[in-house]
């Protein structure tokens, strides 16, 4: 989502503390305009004008139908495609790395967009008439088709890079070359009309499940995340965070984690996240004594997360509603226990990267006092309030809860300038009229920035999506989700383990190049089938939960970690090194997929609240002996011995019981009273030659 500094609503000693550090230091990206893949572009003129209401009524379009009814599914689905690859043609240009003339939209980018919206609104405009000639297209059919495809992989190039697209033709070659290949994954080949009539004329292609999430639910919650930023609640809960934790050490990182967390899972943006709350924890941490790129990671690692936190988590999420048919409110309430033991072995991290360097707390006069801090914006709980009833409690449809709460968050924005206005009035400082037209206009900016956010922020998902339904298209025609079921059931056997680690692992590669929307569905095709092959007992919902942890926890690693670039950018810092150190930070929850797959108490399903509470202490406990394996740090450094008995205890603890928990709290006690006794050893005795000289100078 692009964020405007005006959006912020700082207060002064904030307005200071951002200041001092250029706050929204630019380096190479302006992070006033930023979407989920980065920068982009915004010239000025009759273009600009044009884009801008191109965006605006592309959302608009969005908020009436989520208000007053969807379309039919096709329908709904192309105009949804239609605008977003049209706008990342004009958003994101042909070469992200030029530093000159970026804002400039050339001739040929015009006739992109214009051409991409006419073949996707082709399907929207002659919708009957395709319907009668499904699996018998005609010749202009597969032209459009064809070039609409063609036009995706461009446009994704343009917002992600060379992975997505490099993949997605990789599955697109696939029907083609199937008689030549192995008898497990080969399959009899198909012609050019075929393919184009699956991906292009029915919904399990371009326009198939993900694209229908991201034109419904998906476009919903960046709604509702836009305006909830756009009200000023992102400096309110950075607040309330250094309140809560800024007089502990390495306080600022840590209220990082608690910002970035609550605003993560209201946005399920880890861009916006990063610029907004990083806007003012980042410059913290640093005068406290982080380094720029661990400032930079924290941030990174903590907004990136947000994606796997109820009560909204992010567009992948509304798409395994849509894969399992799981309803979205119970794979919520499976997520809350492992997002809350994700984000406190990130805070174990933080603790310990924060006493391994000597980091300070906040000096206590930018401490703000709790109860004033939180009583002063407690009416912004209101539509997270709502959001959470009608999403959790009363199970609504998301885009019906998401509407609602949009619809709440709106009526804030109107209250406040109402407030403002009285304010004004009050003080004397300026007459009826001067004030109503100042806050109209700031109504006015707000409800247009929030807009403009929200298509900024979804082009790209909508591209992503895209992709994804042509990678999935292409296995539900050729059957390749049966032969990847068992070619991973011959490699991996029966062993779970093995198949859930390779699982893993192949995802966090898949990360390094592709958004998490595409790495899911691709993943939840061709590996979610294997492990439940494997194990038909698991939860479904166990399964498509551990391959969506593993795409997020693989979202900030370079070259695709939009987010670590934007939190560089704040704390100066090299963005790959913030990357991979924000990687590493959130290695410290490495295992916790693991603990929820082989015992899915962690799920909270078949079980009660005392076993729940009994087995969130347990994985708390082996996420932070990882963590501190990781860091190599308890209270002293670890010796290789500490070390290995640690990384043993956290392992065992993917497999708690009993003895496993009673011999690994024995093994961690010992550790600890060593440490103890090394860091008393170690520690720096009192230097007496001043202490001495003082002494005789007294009696002389």
């Amino acid at each position: 989502m692009s964020v405007r500094c005006r959006q912020l609503h700082l207060t002064h000693s904030d307005e200071k503390r951002v200041s001092d550090q250029n706050a929204v230091d630019t380096g190479t990206m302006d992070l006033t305009r930023l979407s989920d893949e980065g920068q982009v572009r915004a010239p000025r003129g009759v273009l600009g004008t044009i884009m801008l209401l191109a965006g605006l009524a592309w959302s608009l379009f969005h908020f009436y139908t989520l208000g007053f009814g969807l379309l039919t599914s096709t329908l709904q689905r192309s105009a949804h495609l239609a605008g977003g690859l049209a706008l990342c043609f004009l958003y994101y240009p042909r070469n992200r790395k030029r530093t000159d003339g970026y804002d400039a939209v050339p001739w040929y980018d015009v006739v992109l967009a214009v051409l991409g919206f006419i073949t996707i609104i082709y399907v929207f405009v002659f919708y009957r008439d395709l319907v009668n000639r499904v699996g018998a297209p005609l010749p202009l059919d597969v032209w459009m088709g064809t070039i609409a495809t063609i036009l995706v992989l461009a446009a994704a190039r343009r917002a992600f890079g060379l992975a997505l697209p490099i993949v997605t033709i990789v599955f697109l070659i696939y029907p083609f070359v199937g008689q030549y290949l192995p008898h497990l994954i080969g399959h009899r080949g198909y012609r050019v009309v075929r393919v184009v009539n699956e991906l292009y004329l029915t919904n399990s292609g371009i326009f198939g499940i993900p694209i229908g999430v991201s034109s419904t639910f998906v476009f919903a919650f960046v709604l509702f995340g836009s305006f909830f930023q756009a009200s000023g609640a992102a400096t309110y809960v950075v607040r309330v965070a250094f309140a809560i934790l800024g007089r502990f050490r390495g306080g600022p990182a840590k209220a990082s984690v608690l910002a970035s967390g609550f605003m993560g899972s209201i946005s399920g943006s880890s861009v916006a996240n990063t610029v907004v709350t990083g806007s003012i924890t980042i410059p913290t941490m640093k005068n406290t004594g982080f380094s720029p790129e661990a400032a930079g990671a924290v941030e990174t690692a903590a907004s990136t997360n947000g994606q796997f936190l109820p009560p909204i988590m992010g567009a992948a999420a509304f798409i395994m509603a849509e894969f399992t048919g799981i309803p979205y409110w119970q794979i919520a309430a499976a997520a809350v226990l492992p997002a809350v033991i994700s984000y406190a072995g990130l805070l174990g991290m933080v603790h310990l990267q924060a006493a391994k360097t000597g980091m300070k707390p906040m000096p206590k006069a930018e401490i703000p006092p709790f109860m004033r801090t939180f009583f002063s914006g407690i009416f912004y709980w209101i539509p997270v309030g709502v959001l959470v009833y009608y999403l959790l409690i009363a199970r609504l449809t998301p885009f019906t809860a998401g509407f609602i709460a949009i619809l709440v968050v709106l009526g804030i924005i109107v209250v406040k300038r109402g407030v403002r206005l009285v304010a004004d009035l009050r003080s004397g400082e300026s007459t009826f009229a001067p004030s109503l037209l100042r806050q109209a206009r700031g109504l006015w900016d707000d409800f247009i920035g929030g807009l403009d956010s929200a298509a900024k922020s979804m082009s790209g998902i909508a591209v992503a999506c895209a992709c994804a339904g042509i990678i999935v298209g292409v296995v539900t025609l050729t059957g390749l989700g049966m032969g990847m079921t068992l070619l991973f059931s011959v490699v991996a056997g029966d062993n779970l383990f093995v198949l859930l680690f390779g699982a893993a692992l192949l995802s966090i590669l898949l990360g390094l190049g592709l958004p998490t929307t595409a790495k899911y569905a691709v993943m939840a095709t061709l590996v979610a089938p294997a492990i439940l092959t494997v194990e038909p007992n698991l939860p479904v919902v166990a399964v498509h939960l551990f391959i969506l942890y593993y795409a997020i926890l693989a979202d900030d690693t370079p070259p695709v970690g939009v987010a670590a670039y934007a939190a560089a950018a704040i704390a100066r810092s090299n963005p790959i090194k913030t990357g991979l150190l924000g990687f590493k930070f959130d290695l410290g929850a490495f295992f916790l997929p693991f603990m929820f797959v082989y015992n899915t108490q962690f799920l909270l399903i078949d079980t009660t609240w005392y076993e729940a509470i009994l087995v969130g202490a347990t994985s708390l406990f082996g996420i932070f002996c990882f963590s501190a394996v990781i860091q190599r740090w308890l209270i002293t450094r670890l010796s290789l011995w500490e070390t290995a008995i640690l990384l043993a205890v956290a392992v065992a603890m993917v497999w708690p019981s009993l003895i496993t928990d009673a011999v690994s709290v024995v093994a961690f006690a010992g550790i600890y009273l060593h440490q103890r006794m090394v860091a008393k050893r170690t520690a720096p005795g009192p230097t007496p030659g001043p202490t001495v000289v003082i002494e005789a100078e007294a009696k002389t």
